[in-house]
């Protein structure tokens, strides 16, 4: 295995394959919308990192690729450090693999031949049907968002663009003509953008160059099977490439109950007279925590790191129906002090701490010190100035505050090491708290497993009720003789 390339997948460079690609997803394009998927930040399109991978292929023989097997394992993010290796293997051809922290994120297996060959015309007539009857949506301002069966009764029809990839992929220019490089970015179009569409992850691919067709200018899509207990679509393709295509319809972003439906768990003037503080309240628990507060009367401010619009969603829901009240400030635990917020801490009853960095992440091997330096920054140092604001400012009012820690702390699942260790050394941080500080009370509580946008999966996974798990601490938060538990 040798080194043959890192790279750092940027704003612009995304900006670039979406325009050459035509794949304009949200989980590609947009920051604020992909805070709300599975992986929390951007994903870099995973055609871009095939065919970045071409150009750090060290084609000692100077051959040719004849065929191409890709699988997704784990969704690079913009920011992160790819770093790509290769292995020649008489056997099996060559492997690239890009690796992020040393964990496998792409695998790519290349057969090549010395000289560009016909096409392997035997398979093509069995293909050459799907364009029949097929719709052929160019240009989609958005990506379809449809019911799987909608797709599975369809035949697709791509036209290729006439981009010109010599300059930014000159080495997979030389390797593929830009006739098959514009088809090897139709398969990025079509899943981003068409089927799955708006919910979709690319897993895996696997391609010939069909020669007989090189000159053909559009791609024939047909889904041929659907795993309704993964969500997985098998895709065929024909046209100067042809092949297969495995994707993930993936879980959407998590809705928390309407301010109406909680009405129906809560008194309404429960929480009357109460201000709370809720950090990290657009969305999740934070979210759920202000609309229960509004149910029973109550007012609040949340804070946003990045979601404004998010934010004032929640603010306009609860406003508009006039039982609570919600305001909202922008506070980034990464960049900003805490003193930014500007608040009147004595008039505050309760402060809840929903801010969080992404909780699942990319890693190999046991503890990673980076990542909890990560962890430690939002539940530790900055949790603790929090405090010490509050404490300072709080006047003669007594404030109680709820750290959400987390059962994972005695029972983790594999790779959240790190996570467990912060939750756990914030818990020895709340005992230390509550003996010193004067004006402050800490409830942490091992929270399970709820219904979030960063504990979503492929795999539908048992969560607890966000509600019957919240309502109690918040109750317990707003009786005169609460104390920690």
């Amino acid at each position: 295995m040798r080194h043959i390339g890192e790279k750092i997948f940027s704003d612009e460079d995304q900006r670039l394959f979406a325009l050459v690609s035509s794949d304009r997803n949200p989980m590609h394009m947009d920051p604020i919308a992909a805070r709300r998927m599975i992986t929390g930040r951007q994903v870099v399109h995973g055609i871009h990192i095939l065919i970045t991978a071409f150009e750090y292929w060290k084609n000692d023989n100077n051959s040719y690729p004849v065929s191409v097997d890709c699988s997704f394992t784990n969704p690079i993010s913009v920011g992160d450090k790819v770093v790509f290796t290769q292995t020649d293997d008489q056997e099996h051809g060559i492997i690239i693999e890009g690796s992020i922290n040393e964990l496998r994120c792409a695998h790519i297996s290349i057969v090549t031949a010395q000289e560009r060959g016909p096409g392997e015309s035997g398979s093509v007539s069995a293909e050459n049907d799907l364009g029949k009857e097929c719709c052929c949506p160019t240009d989609l301002a958005g990506p379809f968002d449809e019911a799987p069966e909608v797709h599975a009764a369809k035949k697709y029809c791509v036209k290729l663009n006439d981009t010109d990839f010599s300059v930014k992929f000159p080495q997979a220019y030389r390797l593929f003509g830009n006739q098959c490089l514009s088809a090897i970015g139709a398969l990025s179009y079509f899943v981003g953008m068409i089927c799955p569409g708006l919910h979709s992850i690319f897993s895996s691919l696997n391609f010939t160059l069909n020669r007989d067709a090189e000159n053909q200018d559009t791609l024939s899509f047909a889904v041929r099977k659907y795993d309704a207990r993964v969500g997985l679509f098998d895709i065929s393709f024909h046209g100067c490439i042809q092949g297969g295509i495995k994707a993930f319809l993936r879980p959407p972003p998590q809705p928390q109950s309407s301010l109406q439906e909680l009405s129906a768990h809560v008194r309404a003037d429960e929480f009357k007279g109460t201000r709370s503080l809720i950090v990290g309240g657009s969305r999740g628990l934070g979210e759920m925590t202000v609309k229960i507060l509004a149910a029973g009367g109550g007012d609040a401010v949340i804070t946003y790191a990045s979601g404004f619009d998010d934010a004032k969603a929640i603010s306009d829901e609860i406003n508009k129906v006039g039982s609570g009240t919600c305001e909202i400030l922008r506070l980034d635990l990464t960049a900003d002090p805490v003193e930014s917020m500007n608040i009147d801490c004595s008039s505050l009853d309760a402060v809840y701490f929903f801010a969080t960095p992404r909780i699942f992440r990319k890693k190999a091997g046991i503890f990673k010190p980076q990542l909890f330096q990560e962890f430690f920054e939002f539940y530790i140092r900055r949790f603790y100035e929090l405090c010490v604001y509050l404490e300072a400012r709080a006047g003669t009012k007594q404030i109680k505050i709820f750290f959400p820690s987390s059962v994972y702390v005695c029972a983790r699942p594999g790779g959240m090491s790190e996570y467990a260790m912060a939750k756990a050394a914030a818990e020895v941080l709340i005992e230390e708290i509550n003996k010193s500080f004067e004006k402050l009370s800490v409830i942490s509580t091992r929270l399970p497993r709820l219904n979030t946008d960063q504990t979503s999966s492929i795999v539908k996974i048992s969560t607890e009720s966000n509600l019957e798990a919240l309502l109690p601490i918040i109750r317990s938060l707003n009786k005169q003789d609460s104390k920690p538990l």
